[in-house]
Parts: structure tokens; C-alpha cells; sequence
């Protein structure tokens, strides 16, 4: 036993209780203040439950001693939470069961606390213990956030995602991880691996469009849907100016900080993937985010972007979009090593300049992949995808938004352009 461990261990399970407490007496205010029958409809409160957790914390160090003690400890504290879970029922209180978990939560802190071989050493024990208290303080003093970010989601959005968590937890695991085909370039775990990676990155602007919306502005709303999609956005507000040429500026801009936010993006699914080929390329996409943000300054002057709509994005979680991924970056990871391995390295960047039209995130992490941390051909053909990528986009806002926002779109590729290009000069010259 180390020293002092019995009084740190129920001084832990002490302050986890009164946390709890001090929510739950908290909680408790709240519904006295709207309830006919003050006083009847939460359990305990800042006193209650850290006796709860002490209650846990005295039974399992007595435990050495008396084997049946925790159990009885237990039982005791869930009988008490159902008696008053029944008296609160036959008095007509309408409440779910969130507090009485939470009282029986607070005794198994507790006597996680004081617990002995379960989790060592004791300081990674009592951390894990208060760990526990912050999060269930977290989950009940979230209720009503937590609640209209669940109303938010829609019943197509989950199931999307939990087919996608299959592919991640269960399928993912399965694939065999060595390489096969032609030139032994396809490793179907590293193409699995490269799948989850690219669509949790999506998932958390997806994520973040649909709790915020405009609501936080247009442009933080361009933002969130260039780390779903920046040709997505692209192509998004380029049809709103199409039904509406007052939106250009509007629509400039925000396609603007969309492929800023690309530029962020390839940086960090290459440090993921090869940190070492980041070395040089962190300059020239830094240039490219300069040149991006710029450009919507320039464009942006003036507009009315608070009367705009979001750019409408699709769950990337969505099983067929990961599998349309998979092919993609397949196919791109057996072009690129072919076309070196038979043409070098312009063979590498005319396969860059090409696939990057359609899907710079591929060519990124297919070329990473491939190449050694001091590789400068890979780190040119990254930045190739990039500026292929930006013409489309830019071409693309021409052909479907027109002339006014097409033009500001190009003005816009050309300063991402210029800027990647200033960036890359101390790598042309090596």
C-alpha cells in the first residue's frame, strides 16, 4: 500500500460525490422552482451523494475483511433508489431515471476509489475515478443541450453512421494488411484505415454544420463544409448564385475559405500518414491558405452574407460515399506507383495533376503513403493535386454560377495558386 493511499483514495471519493451532489442540489433547485410539489421529484443532493460515494468507498476497503459487505453496501443503496423512485411515481412526478443511475454511479466511484488490483497504480486509479465523476457531472448538467443536439439528428443520419462504424469496429479489423495485386500496391487495410481517417475528418464538419448552421455565419458555415467537401461547397454555392447573382460575392467568399480550409486539411491527413513528407510541404500549403484567405477578404467586401443559406452537405458516413472513397483512392494508389515506378516522377505528377480534378484528399494520402519521408517528387505531386484541385473548382463555378462569380473564383485560385507557389520556392531550389 503506498503511503497515504486510504486517505487520498476517500478524500477522491468524497470530491466526486460532492461534484454530483452540487448538480444534482443544483438540478433539484430548478425543478422546485416549476413543480407544484417542491421537493418531491429529485433524490438527494450536495450532501446525499457524497454519503453515497463514501458509502461505496468504506464498504470496499472493508471488504478484505467481509467479502459480502460491497454487495450488501449495494443492494442497500439500490433499495433506497427504488423506494424513492416509487413513492416519486405514487405522488405523480414525471421524471426518467436519470437520478437514481446517477446515485448508484456515485457509490461504485466510490468504491472504485478505494478498490485494490482492479486499476494500478493507485494515482491512475484515482484518476480514472475522477475521470468518471467530471464525465457524469458533464452528462447531467448537459440535459437540455444534449437533448436539441439529438433532435437535430435525423433518424437517416444515424443509421448512415452506425453502417459506417461497422465498416470501422468490425470490417476494418478483418482486412487482411499486406500488400497484393499488380505491383503489390493495394493493402486492403491501409485502403480500410485510409477510409475511417478521411471520413472522421468529414464527420466532424458534418457534425459541426448541423448543430450550428448559418447561425454562426456564412463563412464559418464555408469553413465546416471545406472540411466535408470544398467541391462540394463549391458546387453548392455556385447554384445559389445561379438563382441569385446578388450572392456572388457572398458565394466568392465562402468558396474561398472552403479551399483555405482544403489546404489545412491535405496538411493534416499527410502528417497523419507520412509526418516526415510535412517538411515540405507545410510552407507551400501555408502560402495556399494565405493566398485563399486573401482572396476572400478581397471578395467579400461589401456582401450581405447574414441573409445566405448553408451549403447543403451529405453525411459523408454514408456506406456508399465510403465505398465510392475506397475504389477512388484504390485506383489512384496502383496509378501513381505505376505511372513512377514505368514514367518517374513526371509520370508521378501528370497522375497527380489528373486525379487531383476530382479528388485531392486521395492523391494526398495515396502519394503520402507511398513515399519516404524525404521524398520532394511525392511532396510536388501533393501540391500539384492541390493546384489541379483549385482550377477545378474555379472552372466549376464558372460554368454553373456564371460570369460574376466565376471570375471572383478565379481570382480566388489564382492567389491560392501564387501563394502555394511562393511557399514552394525554397523547395524547387532544393
Amino acid at each position: 500500500m503506498e503511503p497515504f493511499e486510504p486517505h487520498l483514495s476517500l478524500l477522491t471519493a468524497l470530491a466526486v460525490g460532492l461534484l454530483v451532489g452540487l448538480e444534482r442540489e443544483q438540478a433539484k433547485a430548478d425543478v422546485d422552482a416549476t413543480a407544484e410539489k417542491p421537493g418531491s421529484s429529485t433524490l438527494g443532493g450536495v450532501r446525499t451523494y457524497p454519503i453515497f460515494a463514501l458509502i461505496g468507498a468504506i464498504a470496499t476497503m472493508l471488504g478484505n475483511a467481509a467479502l459480502w459487505l460491497p454487495l450488501v453496501a449495494l443492494g442497500g443503496v439500490v433499495t433506497l433508489v427504488a423506494i424513492s423512485y416509487a413513492a416519486d411515481l405514487r405522488k405523480g412526478s414525471d421524471h426518467g431515471m436519470t437520478t437514481e443511475a446517477s446515485v448508484i454511479a456515485t457509490y461504485l466511484m466510490g468504491s472504485l476509489a478505494t478498490s485494490r488490483g482492479v486499476v494500478e497504480p493507485m494515482s491512475t486509479r484515482l484518476l480514472v475515478t475522477v475521470a468518471l465523476g467530471v464525465t457524469v457531472t458533464f452528462l447531467l448538467s448537459s440535459k437540455q443541450r444534449l437533448h436539441g443536439y439529438a433532435a437535430k439528428i435525423s433518424r437517416e443520419d444515424l443509421f448512415a453512421t452506425i453502417k459506417f462504424l461497422i465498416v470501422a469496429a468490425i470490417v476494418l479489423p478483418l482486412l487482411p494488411h499486406e500488400p497484393m495485386g499488380p505491383l503489390d500496391a493495394i493493402n486492403p487495410f491501409s485502403i480500410g484505415l485510409m477510409i475511417v481517417l478521411i471520413a472522421g475528418l468529414s464527420f466532424l464538419g458534418y457534425v459541426a454544420m448541423r448543430l450550428y448552421g448559418k447561425k454562426r455565419g456564412v463563412l464559418l458555415s464555408a469553413a465546416i463544409g471545406g472540411l466535408v467537401s470544398s467541391t462540394a461547397t463549391t458546387i453548392s454555392w455556385a447554384n445559389r448564385t445561379k438563382r441569385n447573382r446578388t450572392l456572388a460575392p457572398v458565394a466568392a467568399a465562402a468558396i474561398a475559405i472552403a479551399s483555405a480550409i482544403m489546404t489545412a486539411r491535405v496538411a493534416v491527413l499527410v502528417g497523419v500518414v507520412n509526418f516526415g513528407l510535412l517538411g515540405y510541404l507545410w510552407l507551400p500549403l501555408a502560402g495556399a491558405f494565405v493566398g485563399a484567405l486573401v482572396g476572400a477578404l478581397v471578395v467579400y467586401r461589401g456582401s450581405k452574407a447574414k441573409d445566405a443559406e448553408d451549403p447543403a452537405v451529405k453525411n459523408p458516413f454514408e456506406l456508399s460515399n465510403a465505398i465510392r472513397f475506397g475504389v477512388a483512392f484504390a485506383v489512384i494508389l496502383l496509378a501513381t506507383k505505376a505511372a513512377r515506378q514505368y514514367l518517374g516522377d513526371q509520370g508521378l505528377f501528370l497522375a497527380a495533376g489528373v486525379a487531383g480534378l476530382t479528388d485531392v484528399d486521395a492523391v494526398s494520402l495515396s502519394t503520402a503513403k507511398q513515399a519516404h519521408a524525404s521524398d520532394v517528387a511525392a511532396a510536388v505531386a501533393i501540391l500539384i493535386a492541390v493546384a489541379s484541385n483549385t482550377l477545378a473548382k474555379s472552372s466549376l463555378a464558372l460554368a454553373i454560377g456564371g460570369g460574376e462569380v466565376g471570375k471572383r473564383a478565379f481570382l480566388i485560385g489564382g492567389l491560392t495558386i501564387a501563394g502555394g507557389t511562393l511557399g514552394a520556392i525554397p523547395l524547387m531550389v532544393s
